[in-house]
């Protein structure tokens, strides 16, 4: 296998971190949090037994960093105080011990937010809500929008306390950043709202404070939703435009595509043919000659020639 695939197989650096191969565990939900937002054991022990079949690089799934008001489930991974770190402390040691490394997603649920269970009224961008017939969301003030900034760094830095490799930061997915990235979602006419510049603006400053937490040499991976497939959404092409206001500090792209009202592309329905969505880390990568991780329906890696498990040679 290492013989027909030696790029899978190569080991790749990213900063201070390097991965033993090309395969990623990507961040998807798994309810075994526990209710008060700590990792159960029987969480540490899923994790444990992908590290053991050999993967590369894990991405834990989407940890809040400001609850209840950026919470998105009720048994999902808080990172927004210091009481959860002697647990994420623990599954980084027993994850450690394959050579797997370790990353952890970073997020504000934002409009996707229900508020029977956060006990308020969502908040993003606008009062647009984040897929149809959704609660209508509170617009963030100037004030909030810097509180949540900082709330991003603090969780980075725990993260980085507590011993994962690296951080994620998610800014797709009809997430916080994603609503405010998105022209479907974001209709303000102050500095976040209107221009491409002013759009990324948010997702701009959760970027810079992060890397001012974590230092310069601690990866910094960013997913994001590079066609939001959806009449009057971002392209591939609108993507590619605004992550030049982005990507200075971003070390790997995590290129997702889809929104909530196109979820069938984000979540791939078992249709849609395998490395489908290959060609936008491609595009990425081209523009940008950074690492991009490619998702999805892969069955077979020889149909992955346009993915990063093989133009990623760095």
């Amino acid at each position: 296998m290492k013989n027909d695939y030696p790029h899978i197989f190569s080991p790749l650096t990213v900063k201070n971190m390097t991965i033993k191969n090309r395969i990623v565990m990507m961040p998807m939900g798994t309810n075994y949090g526990e209710q008060n937002g700590e990792m159960s054991f029987l969480h540490i022990n899923y994790y444990e037994q992908r590290a053991k079949g050999g993967t590369g690089l894990i991405i834990v799934e989407n940890a809040s960093i400001d609850s209840p008001q950026g919470s998105n489930g009720t048994t999902q991974l808080r990172i927004d105080h210091d009481n959860y770190l002697p647990r994420l402390f623990k599954f980084c040691e027993n994850i450690h011990r394959y050579g797997t490394k370790i990353a952890i997603q970073i997020n504000h649920a934002g409009a996707s937010a229900i508020s029977s269970r956060i006990n308020m009224q969502p908040v993003s961008a606008s009062d647009v809500p984040s897929k149809e017939g959704g609660e209508i969301p509170r617009p963030l003030s100037k004030e909030e929008i810097l509180h949540i900034v900082k709330k991003y760094g603090e969780a980075a830095k725990r993260a980085q306390t507590a011993g994962f490799d690296a951080v994620e930061i998610h800014a797709g997915h009809s997430y916080l950043i994603s609503q405010f990235l998105s022209p479907i979602t974001n209709k303000r006419t102050d500095e976040f709202g209107g221009s491409v510049e002013n759009r990324t603006r948010f997702c701009r400053m959760v970027i810079d404070e992060v890397r001012k937490q974590v230092g310069p040499f601690f990866p910094i991976m960013l997913r994001l939703s590079a066609d939001e497939l959806m009449e009057g959404g971002n392209t591939l092409e609108d993507t590619l435009e605004y992550l030049d206001y982005l990507q200075e500090e971003v070390d790997i792209f995590d290129v997702s595509c889809g929104l909530n009202g196109s979820i069938q592309y984000q979540i791939d329905a078992n249709y849609l043919p395998d490395g489908w969505r290959s060609y936008m880390a491609k595009a990425v990568r081209e523009k940008f000659n950074k690492p991009c991780i490619s998702m999805g329906n892969v069955r077979d890696p020889r149909l992955l020639s346009v993915s990063w498990l093989t133009v990623t040679q760095t």
